[in-house]
């Protein structure tokens, strides 16, 4: 009886916070922001936007955790890595997700490809493996695709376009159910060297659009500070990051108004390629 209340618990709160085969997100400092993350360029691009990952000049590896609502039965885990090669081959990338806990979970793992077009336009496709597993039903396997691009047509703006699940596919024959298929635009802007306002529009093709904004400001080189909100539902959100020599360890919490606080914990670190002679 309690490993069902436990369940049906879960369930509520993943259909507050859109589970069942959505594409979690992943790094603090989108998070802190509002999840406003499209036109970022970091390790966790490999799952916010593939395109991302084609502007990095460094091997990175990352590593997120988040408690959903401060519930310990819902955890969201994300490992990253990206391994840059050149501007003619591209650059590729690889991340792994776990979210849920023992009697619901959901797996995914990426596999992402991305190239630069000149100095200015990046394409980034991914390959995903998705499994599903509900207690005493069983686990379900799935494939999918994602896809996106970036724009920088000037050094202070950047566009991006993402989806993800581009051909809905059937979870479950009898009831028609399918994964969810999602599409975001979105803008970075920074009005001076010490500033970024970015803005994010979401689409799943099951719900109502959901808007997302952030700020990040940087008083000094190496700390920034963040805040953003969303809507559908609204949460509003805050954190800040600290990058010294490579490393990056951001922290965040976003508030939604009826399931409470999730805070969110990301590391990154970037090896500097060696120039040859």
């Amino acid at each position: 009886m309690k490993k069902l209340l436990l369940l049906y618990l879960s369930l509520l709160v993943f259909q507050f916070s859109r589970a069942s085969g959505d594409n979690f997100s992943a790094g603090a400092r989108g998070a802190a922001m509002g999840d406003a993350s499209i036109t970022n360029a970091d390790v966790f691009s490999t799952t916010t936007n593939q395109a991302g990952i084609a502007f990095m000049n460094n091997y990175s590896v990352g590593i997120y955790t988040e408690r959903k609502f401060l519930n310990a039965a819902i955890n969201n885990f994300n490992g990253a890595v990206v391994i840059p090669v050149n501007n003619k081959i591209g650059t590729f990338g690889l991340s792994a997700n776990y979210y849920g806990y023992k009697y619901y979970n959901e797996t995914k793992i990426g596999l992402a490809y991305a190239r630069k077009f000149g100095e200015k336009f990046s394409i980034g496709l991914q390959f995903d493996f998705l499994r599903m597993m509900i207690f005493e039903n069983g686990s379900k396997n799935f494939y999918t695709l994602e896809l996106g691009f970036q724009y920088k047509p000037w050094k202070v703006l950047t566009l991006g376009a993402h989806i993800y699940n581009p051909i809905p596919y059937k979870v479950d024959k009898i009831f028609n159910d399918r994964l969810p298929t999602v599409i975001k635009f979105g803008m970075g802007y920074e009005p001076s060297p010490k500033v970024l306002l970015a803005a994010e529009y979401e689409q799943d093709i099951h719900y109502k659009p959901r808007f997302k904004g952030g700020i990040e400001y940087r008083p000094i080189k190496y700390f920034h500070i963040r805040a953003g909100a969303q809507t559908t539902p609204f949460s509003a959100s805050f954190g800040f990051g600290v990058n010294v020599k490579g490393l990056n360890l951001d922290l965040a919490s976003s508030y939604h108004a009826v399931l409470g606080f999730t805070p969110q914990l990301a590391l990154i670190y970037s090896f500097t390629k060696k120039q040859k002679k």
